[in-house]
């Protein structure tokens, strides 16, 4: 069966969308009559009704409200393809999520634009509970990001960096729970108020047997325990990597959406976050966090840079991926103990 022309079914999309033809006409610069006698092509072709008619007033049918549906995701992803092919010109449209952007990405960009001028990239940051992209029906050309990725049948990928949890807080949080000798003043930017805290030296033969990790649980009741995702799921993994069979415990505690904004409520004093290593190194390496516990736990994940394969930008998105692989963050420097994911297990 032939196809109905296309001005017929865009006709009938538009008006099944507005419900009204008069309105029909007016997105299509055509006349109300003009788009009923494109819906009787149609109609026609088809051999079914698609509206019923009462006078002025229309309504679909149980079979056009199926073709309706049918035709509109399809004009969505004509005009999706569209656009994409009218911003090519523009640069590499990279999608990333914003913590990782904050963190570091962008400033890789940054230096990245005076370098190589000739690769423009257009970022947009997103946030995103997993991150994900579709090539299909997204207007991006790569994309960043966190998961564990296996060889994709319709993507390339380039590993960037692994993920590795640890809890952070600020200098005079660390001091208060005895997790750092760093004095600070009370009431001192950074210092919550709050009741006293046991020195976990106290007992000198009972500190040795508490390993830092269980030294940080024990502590935290005495202070907020933050969150950077809403399922918690980041403590839970950072204590099974280092076989704890506690989970933290707090009277008190702060929920966000984001790394980043985790990280940036540890760096103002409201607490212990737990944070990735390779987005807190600056913050560390700076003193504006330190390591509530130097340990670090894989989680299995690493930030990837993706693209579709047989994309027009396979060469520049390669040369950007092998630009940013070389400026991720280092870690070795920090003080930080990096188990392996076998230690972990």
């Amino acid at each position: 069966m032939p196809l109905p022309p296309l001005y017929a079914l865009r006709a009938f999309e538009a008006a099944a969308r507005t419900a009204s033809f008069t309105r029909a006409g007016e997105e299509l610069h055509l006349t109300p009559s003009a788009i009923s006698r494109h819906i009787r092509t149609l109609e026609a072709q088809l051999q079914r009704p698609l509206f019923t008619r009462h006078g002025p007033r229309v309504a679909l049918t149980a079979e056009g409200q199926l073709l309706a549906q049918e035709l509109s995701a399809g004009f969505r992803t004509i005009e999706r393809a569209c656009a994409r092919m009218q911003q090519r010109s523009d640069g590499l449209r990279l999608k990333a999520p914003t913590s990782l952007t904050t963190r570091w990405l962008l400033a890789a960009l940054q230096a990245h634009r005076p370098a190589l001028p000739q690769e423009r990239v257009l970022l947009h940051s997103q946030w995103m509970d997993v991150d994900h992209v579709d090539f299909a029906s997204e207007p991006y050309d790569c994309a960043v990001l966190l998961g564990h990725f296996r060889p994709h049948p319709q993507w390339h990928s380039l590993k960037l960096v692994d993920e590795w949890l640890l809890p952070v807080c600020s200098p005079a949080v660390a001091a208060q729970l005895g997790l750092q000798p760093i004095p600070h003043a009370p009431g001192a930017p950074g210092a919550p108020d709050g009741p006293d805290v046991p020195d976990p030296a106290a007992s000198a033969a009972q500190a040795e047997q508490v390993t830092p990790a269980a030294r940080l649980l024990q502590q935290l009741p005495h202070t907020v325990v933050i969150h950077p995702s809403p399922d918690r799921r980041d403590w839970r993994r950072w204590c099974a990597g280092l076989g704890l069979a506690r989970e933290p415990d707090s009277p008190t505690a702060l929920v966000f959406d984001t790394l980043e904004q985790g990280m940036a409520a540890a760096i103002q004093g409201h607490g212990v976050s737990m944070a990735d290593l390779a987005l807190a190194a600056d913050a560390l390496r700076s003193g504006q966090l330190v390591a509530a516990v130097p340990t670090a736990v894989p989680t299995g994940d690493g930030y990837h840079l993706v693209w579709p394969r047989g994309s027009a930008h396979d060469s520049a998105i390669r040369a950007l991926g092998r630009w940013l692989k070389a400026r991720v963050p280092r870690l070795g420097d920090l003080g930080v103990e990096r188990r392996t994911l076998r230690e972990a297990e």
